[in-house]
């Protein structure tokens, strides 16, 4: 089995927050800061509360303005193997499914959830199921229906060159299938690319080989355009693998299957390296991300790039944005972006700002980058990993550490 991801997951990153106390800054950030009203809508618990704890994945809003989403631990004991949560626009939360307490069930989603038209809520667990060729369980495919019945669509280490732990959640065709990725597995243990039909057969669209000839696992999910193109990134591989082992690609898969290798991470100084974050699209076909590290100069602190698409097939990279180490900057982004109606993007990440417990920043057309909040610890949120949220003027999204009831996360608002 392969080693976890070099830099640390984020349940990693809350262990190490942990040991540290936000220190006084006195300098000055280069990022000037907007005064945003942020509201905490939910704090999560920890340990071993109902209510899950650790929020890591980006949040599903319903037509009356419910929030749904994940969280990789908390839920029912003895187990605490994460929970499926609805949120009303009040901030009260109903855990509709915790994960583990009953046999062959899969634990700790770690993945954005997308709903149906019937209001059934589709999503992955990073492991558990009926196959446990890992060590502790493969990771499932569920269906949550509105009454909170759990179907597991699809066991994942079925076979030998089956992938395992899907460390993102899927996206759906206009026909009901699903598609994702898994971190590792496959027929060289890389990773893959599947595609689950609604009657939960499975496809492997790709096993990622690794090396410098092709990527290797791919940590986030796929984005698709209108014309059944998949999109998506992963951490290893590629020609820009730097020791000790990460630079990553971007990669797609046509509709009619054939896989191209759109970019390759070179890393520092002159472009990003290992990715943590899925695509966003735009109307005109361009692509964008962040990158967790690389970047100009030594710091090594991540980017916002930009893929366009060129007339001979080719793609070409801009980077939008390169982060700093400077004291109280916005640094190592771990999510996806969003924009507005005017192309301004906004993002979060991980560490950095005033206290050292991450942002969610805006980045102009122009390449102005403002920290839109700071976050703060207790009683605010730390580490906002997951993906944004933008609906009538405002940002949500969750923090996976911090809040006030022991460290166990928030969902937050945001005016932008």
């Amino acid at each position: 089995m392969k080693n976890a991801p070099l830099l640390p997951a984020p349940r990693i990153f809350t262990l190490l927050l942990s040991l540290f106390t936000a220190l006084a800054l006195v300098v000055i950030s280069a990022q000037p800061a907007i005064a945003q009203t942020e509201t905490i809508l939910y704090s999560f618990c920890r340990p071993g509360c109902a209510d899950g704890a650790g929020p890591d994945a980006g949040l599903l809003m319903d037509s009356a303005g419910n929030l749904y989403g994940t969280t990789y631990d908390g839920g029912l004991s003895p187990n605490y193997q994460g929970v499926v949560y609805k949120l009303t626009p009040r901030g009260a939360e109903t855990a509709l499914h915790s994960f583990g307490a009953v046999a062959n069930d899969g634990n700790h989603p770690s993945g954005q959830l997308i709903m149906d038209t019937l209001g059934n809520l589709y999503g992955t667990t990073r492991m558990g199921g009926s196959n446990n060729t890992s060590g502790g369980g493969d990771g499932t495919v569920f269906k949550l229906s509105s009454d909170g019945t759990e179907t597991i669509l699809y066991n994942f280490g079925a076979s030998s060159t089956d992938g395992i732990e899907p460390t993102a959640g899927v996206i759906a065709d206009a026909e009901g299938n699903l598609y994702g990725t898994t971190f590792e597995g496959g027929a060289y243990g890389e990773g893959t690319v599947f595609r689950l039909t609604p009657e939960g057969v499975e496809t492997i669209l790709h096993s990622f080989a690794g090396g410098s000839t092709d990527g290797a696992g791919p940590w986030t999910g796929l984005t698709m355009d209108s014309n059944g193109n998949l999109y998506g990134t992963t951490q290893y591989g590629g020609t820009g693998d730097r020791p000790p082992g990460y630079g990553g690609t971007v990669f797609e898969i046509s509709a009619n299957g054939d896989y191209s290798i759109l970019h390759n991470f070179a890393g520092p100084a002159t472009d990003g390296s290992y990715v943590n974050a899925s695509l966003t699209l735009d109307s005109r076909g361009n692509l964008y991300g962040t990158t967790y590290n690389g970047g100009a100069d030594a710091y090594d602190a991540g980017t916002v790039f930009k893929l366009t698409p060129g007339s001979n097939g080719s793609w070409e990279e801009t980077i939008l944005y390169n982060f700093t180490n400077l004291t109280a900057a916005c640094r190592n982004p771990y999510s996806a972006v969003v924009f507005d109606s005017a192309g301004t993007l906004y993002g979060t990440t991980a560490y950095g700002g005033t206290h050292g417990f991450g942002c969610l920043y805006s980045l102009t057309p122009a390449g102005k980058l403002s920290t839109v909040h700071a976050f703060s610890g207790s009683p605010d949120g730390s580490v906002p990993v997951g993906n944004l949220l933008m609906s009538e003027g405002y940002l949500y999204g969750v923090a996976e550490a911090s809040g006030n009831k022991n460290g166990g996360g928030i969902v937050f608002k945001i005016q932008r």
